[in-house]
């Protein structure tokens, strides 16, 4: 049973924060920005992920070999935030999560097994390709648990009133990005790495992709 008093917050971690020796610190800004939803923290590539893409150029392994082999090395990654946040509860189906969220405990995506799990369970199938990184697969989880908000957690601002193509143009989130979050209800952006920048509500309730609505201190 779902509690209406915690809204179900998915957060991106941007993989460009793990190699950042202040996230251990920043971690704890992280916590307090949700308190009091039901949060489920979805790790970015970062170094890991740029290692498939060498990869992938040296040995021709073909984007759909190296989608899997991506999704598969996220699997480090996350173990290294366990490690920086020991509370967090993995988490590999819906499930699992909604288990977490009835006890109260933060959740760490096991994306490899959640992605598995949720196209065997008849969710929208993402590409498989580079066109997708874990910007679209935060997108995605968050509509597979139904969640109120994707927070994502990045080392930039976010440019004042970029549409959610522009910003995918411009390298802001990766390309399938546009599509897989034009269903959400509510994006906010954080600079993590300046622990004085203020959220920057992106998209909120139903308004188009075409209207930028990103408002720098709110």
């Amino acid at each position: 049973m779902r509690l209406p008093y915690r809204p179900r917050v998915v957060c991106k971690l941007g993989g460009s924060l793990l190699n950042w020796p202040g996230l251990p610190g920043a971690l704890e800004r992280m916590r307090r920005l949700r308190p009091a939803g039901a949060l489920l923290v979805v790790v970015g590539g970062g170094e890991t992920a740029d290692l498939v893409r060498r990869w992938d150029q040296l040995f021709q392994l073909g984007e759909e070999r190296s989608h899997w082999l991506a999704l598969d090395s996220l699997a480090l990654n996350e173990q290294l935030l366990q490690v920086l946040w020991p509370e967090l509860r993995p988490v590999r189906s819906r499930s699992q999560f909604e288990s977490a969220e009835r006890a109260g405990i933060p959740a760490l995506l096991c994306a490899s097994c959640f992605v598995r799990w949720g196209e065997k369970a008849g969710g929208p199938l993402l590409p498989h390709c580079w066109r997708v990184t874990t910007d679209s697969i935060a997108a995605w989880t968050a509509q597979m648990v139904e969640a109120d908000e994707l927070l994502l957690l990045k080392s930039i601002d976010l440019p004042p009133g970029i549409t959610l193509v522009q910003a995918a143009a411009q390298g802001c989130v990766d390309e399938y990005f546009p599509t897989a979050a034009r269903d959400l209800v509510k994006i906010t952006w954080v600079n993590l790495r300046n622990e004085d920048s203020a959220e920057q509500v992106w998209i909120d309730s139903a308004i188009p992709e075409e209207q930028p609505v990103s408002k720098p201190g709110e």
